[in-house]
């Protein structure tokens, strides 16, 4: 196989330095077509017309980007150079010209917290059919969909169906992991809800039922039969998961899918530590001078093979990638700029020079992390150089109220649900003062 069609094997709607032909991009649709098979005709009609934003999005998704970016799918497609990703697995460098890019912070297995900062950055519509609204925008989850609540199996898929109709659009959906996906690729269970166990043996049994096993079907249309699953359980006797047999099964399906080449780990391999968007780094910690020594790609490879629970060169497992993924340290796990004691001043700017380091041996304008939830909203510090936006909208965590990121012709906003959303934009490595708006919430 060439080494295109690797690439498209993996993301087809993407155009990758090794270029890929108009042909492939045909074949992608099929494949989506064909995905859609089982949804219903209205909604599988409407994704054939090819036109997401037109054919699903409500108006109040549309106006949420009104005067900053077109989500006129078929007008913008027209204008907007093709994604462009380095083949390699998983993806490092995105080039996206001219794209708005939304960031989300941690989302800890609350799937309808997602929905509601999704539709908050105009990329999900509102009508219950999970549309993709954003024409060609390029969507970053920073990490930790794992863990503390009951829907994270539900997060991934959601993740992975929007991503579908996003490329056929121009746009795309990217993760990283964060540290909530390493410990449970280690068989590390000790933040996981109850629900979640739940959630894990309730997808096998349905994968084995109604795909006769075939995963990626399933996880396709687990966003939807999830919530119809649960609501026919709780309906059921003694169903709650916290009941010993129950929650032994759970744990035996969860280490099933998680565990290094398993379904899931395999899935969440897919993703690296650490992604380029532009002139942009987003990673779930934190990138450190002596991580890009080490290598960004090498990491994102040595991660991904352990997580898919290949051999190394001596027919062992690949061990777990220690820069990346332990210590305090770490790219998921450091808090070196995301914690509050950076607001005195001697610390910050011991810290601001370290990541000046970073993004310099990069050539990076900015970082984005999430890990440590801020209790006052999303914020920049270093003056705009590294955005911390882990609002703790979990549920499972600070049930705070949705805030998501907007990159677009080099101004970054805050975008917050509530009476009013507000446009923040601090100071940028040019000096440029801090400007703020407001418009109405949907």
């Amino acid at each position: 196989m060439a080494l295109a069609e690797t690439c498209f094997a993996q993301a087809p709607h993407l155009l990758y330095k090794e270029s890929v032909s108009h042909s492939w991009q045909q074949a992608a649709r099929i494949h989506l077509n064909r995905t859609l098979a089982g949804s219903s005709t209205h909604h599988r009609r409407g994704l054939l017309l090819g036109s997401f934003a037109g054919a699903f999005c409500s108006n109040s998704a549309q106006r949420n980007a009104d005067g900053f970016f077109s989500n006129d799918a078929e007008d913008e497609t027209h204008f907007l150079k093709p994604i462009e990703v380095d083949c390699v697995h998983p993806p490092t460098v995105v080039s996206a010209p001219h794209r708005r890019i939304i960031a989300i912070g941690d989302l800890h297995g609350d799937l309808n917290q997602t929905r509601r900062a999704l539709r908050l950055a105009g990329l999900l519509s509102a009508d219950g059919l999970d549309s993709w609204c954003g024409g060609g925008t390029v969507l970053v989850q920073v990490g930790d969909v794992l863990d503390r609540g009951g829907d994270e199996i539900a997060i991934i898929s959601l993740l992975r169906w929007l991503n579908m109709q996003a490329q056929l659009n121009g746009g795309a959906v990217f993760q990283v992991n964060g540290n909530h996906e390493t410990i449970n690729v280690e068989g590390d269970f000790r933040y996981v809800d109850p629900l979640g166990f739940y959630e894990a043996d309730n997808f096998v049994v349905y994968c084995e039922q109604e795909h006769n096993g075939d995963f990626e079907a399933a996880l396709t249309a687990w966003r939807v039969a999830c919530e119809q699953r649960k609501a026919a359980k709780q309906a059921s006797y003694n169903w709650m998961p916290w009941n010993l047999l129950k929650m032994q099964k759970g744990m035996a399906a969860r280490s099933l899918l998680f565990s290094p080449g398993g379904p899931l780990a395999r899935e969440l391999a897919r993703h690296g530590v650490v992604l380029r968007v532009n002139d942009w780094l987003f990673a779930h910690g934190g990138v450190l001078p002596h991580h890009v020594e080490y290598g960004l790609e090498r990491m994102n490879k040595e991660v991904s093979e352990w997580m898919r629970g290949n051999q190394n060169s001596l027919d062992q497992p690949t061990p777990i990638p220690f820069i990346a993924t332990r210590g305090y340290d770490s790219v998921v796990w450091s808090r070196l700029y995301s914690r509050e004691a950076l607001e005195k001043s001697d610390d910050s700017i011991r810290v601001c020079a370290v990541l000046r380091a970073a993004l310099e041996a990069t050539g990076a304008r900015g970082l984005v992390v999430g890990h440590t939830p801020q209790m006052l909203g999303a914020n920049s510090k270093c003056q705009g150089q590294v955005w911390r936006i882990d609002v703790g909208m979990s549920s499972g965590m600070l049930n705070a109220q949705p805030q998501v990121l907007e990159i677009f012709n080099d101004e970054v906003r805050v975008l917050s649900s509530g009476s009013q959303n507000t446009y923040v934009r601090d100071k940028t490595m040019n000096g440029s003062t801090t400007s703020v708006g407001h418009y109405t919430a949907i």
